[in-house]
Parts: C-alpha cells; sequence; structure tokens
C-alpha cells in the first residue's frame, strides 16, 4: 500500500531519465560528485513530505504514467520520472559519518528527492544515526530499475517526550498527554511560562522512533523516563565544566545510552508529545530538566505539512524571516562523540 513519507529535497539538477519506454536511467551517472547540504545549510531542514496521488499502486513505474504521481507538502500533482542508486556518504550535524546507498528519485521537471529505505534495513538505520548535514553522491551503483516503491520507511528527528512523562506545571506534575493550551508550564529560566503548542504523533517502536529509557537515578529522576531519541537531556557538574567548559549542556538522548541505566526500548508503538513555548526552554519531565521543542535547528520542515502550517499559525515570523528569528537553544548542545567522554 503507498505511504506518504518524507523525503530531502536536493533541488532541480539534470534528468537522469532521458529516454522514456525503459526501465534504465541513462544519465544517472551525471549526478555523481554531487554533494547536497553542508555547514549553515543541513538537510536536515529540506525534508519534505511526499504523498501519492491518484491510484499509483505499489510503484512508481518508469513509464511517464500519468498514474505514476506524487505531491510534495500538499502542492500539485507531480510526475515520477526515474530513479537511481548511489554509493553515498553522508555527514551528519556532528560531524561524524557513515556510508549508504542513496536512493534518489526525480519527476519529469528535474525536480530531485533522496528517500527513505522500503524496509527497516542497514542503510535506513544510517539514516536515522542523526540529524544529516550534508549527503555526497560518491559513485553510481544502480539505474536499472522498473521504478520506486512507494511504501516507504518514517523517517523523523523531532524531539519529545512519550506519553505518561509528567510535566511540572504551575498547579502540579500532570501526564504531558494532559497538558492544555495556555497551562504554565515551570522553565528554568523564565519561571511559569504559557504552553503555545502542543504535537502529538504515535509511531513504531523501532529504529530512529524506538524511545530512549533512563531507569530511576540514571540522571538523578526518581522515576523511569522516557523520551524520544533525539530529545537532548541538560547535563551538569564537574566533568562537564572540566571537558567543555560550561556549567550546562544539552546532550541527545541517543548519546547517552551505556547498556545498563540508559538504554533503548524497541517493539510496538510509542506515542510521542511535542511542547513548544515562545522560546527555547528547559523544562522539567519525570523530575529532571530537558528540552522543550526548538522549531529551528531542530528541523521543523522534518514535519507533516499540517504541523508546519500550525506553527507558522502561531508564528507566522518564523516562515516570513526564517527559523532563526526564534531565537537560540536555551543552553550549549554538545555532538555525540563529546557527549561520549560523559558517558564513560
Amino acid at each position: 500500500m503507498p505511504t506518504t513519507f518524507n523525503a530531502i529535497s536536493v533541488g532541480q539538477l539534470a534528468d537522469i531519465d532521458t529516454t522514456e519506454g525503459n526501465n534504465r536511467a541513462e544519465n544517472a551517472a551525471a549526478l555523481e560528485g554531487l554533494t547536497f547540504g553542508g555547514p549553515g545549510n543541513p538537510l536536515v531542514n529540506d525534508f519534505v513530505e511526499v504523498s501519492p496521488f491518484g491510484n499509483v499502486g505499489s510503484a512508481y513505474d518508469m513509464d511517464n504514467s500519468p498514474n505514476d504521481q506524487f505531491t510534495v507538502d500538499g502542492g500539485s500533482p507531480q510526475s515520477f520520472d526515474g530513479t537511481a542508486v548511489y554509493n553515498a556518504t553522508i555527514t551528519y550535524v556532528d560531524g561524524t559519518t557513515a556510508t549508504y546507498t542513496a536512493v534518489l528519485f526525480q519527476d519529469t521537471n528535474g525536480n530531485a528527492y533522496l528517500a527513505p529505505e522500503f524496509s527497516n534495513n542497514a542503510d535506513q538505520a544510517a539514516l536515522e544515526a542523526g540529524p544529516i548535514q550534508s549527503i555526497s553522491l560518491d559513485s553510481l551503483l544502480g539505474n536499472r530499475y522498473s521504478g520506486l516503491t512507494t511504501s516507504r520507511e518514517e523517517w523523523d528527528f523531532v524531539p519529545c517526550f512519550v506519553e505518561g512523562t509528567k510535566i511540572i506545571t504551575q498547579s502540579g506534575e500532570h501526564p504531558v498527554e494532559k497538558l492544555q493550551l495556555g497551562d504554565m508550564i515551570l522553565t528554568m529560566d523564565h519561571g511559569f511560562q504559557p504552553l503555545r503548542w502542543v504535537g502529538r504523533r504515535t509511531v513504531p517502536a523501532r529504529g530512529v522512533l524506538a524511545p530512549i529509557r533512563f531507569a530511576p537515578g540514571a540522571l538523578g529522576n526518581d522515576v523511569p523516563l522516557m523520551v524520544s531519541p533525539q530529545h537532548r537531556m541538560m547535563l551538569r557538574g564537574w566533568r562537564v565544566e572540566v571537558n567543555f567548559g560550561e556549567s550546562e549542556v544539552l546532550v541527545p538522548a541517543l548519546a547517552l545510552i551505556n547498556g545498563d541505566t540508559v538504554v533503548q526500548v524497541e517493539g510496538g508503538t510509542v506515542t510521542y508529545l511535542h511542547l513548544l513555548f515562545d522560546c527555547h526552554e528547559i523544562i522539567y519531565g519525570g523530575g529532571i530538566p530537558s528540552e522543550s521543542f526548538m522549531p529551528g535547528e531542530q528541523g521543523l520542515s522534518s514535519m507533516a505539512q499540517a504541523v508546519q502550517d500550525e506553527i507558522y499559525t502561531l508564528f507566522p515570523e518564523l516562515q516570513t524571516e526564517g527559523l532563526h528569528v526564534y531565537g537560540e537553544d536555551a543552553r550549549p548542545s554538545l555532538k555525540a562523540h563529546e557527549a561520549q567522554i560523559l558517558v564513560h
């Protein structure tokens, strides 16, 4: 069954499928050596939502059939043209790298997109290992395909709390799913602040979407706590000061896994909730400090279009002036390899 999935838009490129009526993208090699994204322009901010349009079936075929159409972010229908696979290198926002086989597809106007995988395989794990800064197409791996499978994997990097997490508010601790717009939430820096937006999403608990569980005492928490892998926890103490010259830092939960008190839990489904304020805040979930949703750096464009529209309605300046107007992170953020110093 066709699915709606996130992909990364990489612009309008040279036509890879120059001759119709066959299963070969004849000009796919023309894209070898290209790099998309980079410092100051991370690909995590270039996510789009691809949805099937009409009766496309199980694959977008390379025959320019009028049935093989899709929409991007709810726009006008686009006709599928061709696909190719490349040996590629991912550079993550923290500077680390990985190799994988990149699936690129294109419409008849040359608009090109990097797709997630059709199964939860090693290449999808590489895509989901962290926010992506850039992807380089190192060499062509394959250009003879009948089309692109329309059912693709989930792909998201939104930091959030797991349903059931208790948040400290002006009227006591309440489960995150019970919070209402306007509730006064305790923040570390600005006292009680009104909650401006709540997002909710239920997803399979696997891969990048599987929650991170902190056992009681792992970070000073009295009760078990679960958050999404990219949710950043606030750390402090002498190790932070000695190694990084900061009194307090933010660290992605995924980087704190130690196989004992901090583990990733797969299986079933998980419901995540995102909390948005007038600025990036440090709030208290499960009794310990961690971040609220940050629409700029965390990749607002990786969220569904309807969710983006909600947030732009609340904060129209984000759309007209850019995500940078939301402000800076509440605390300095460590890279994944830096966080390993604190884990060990």
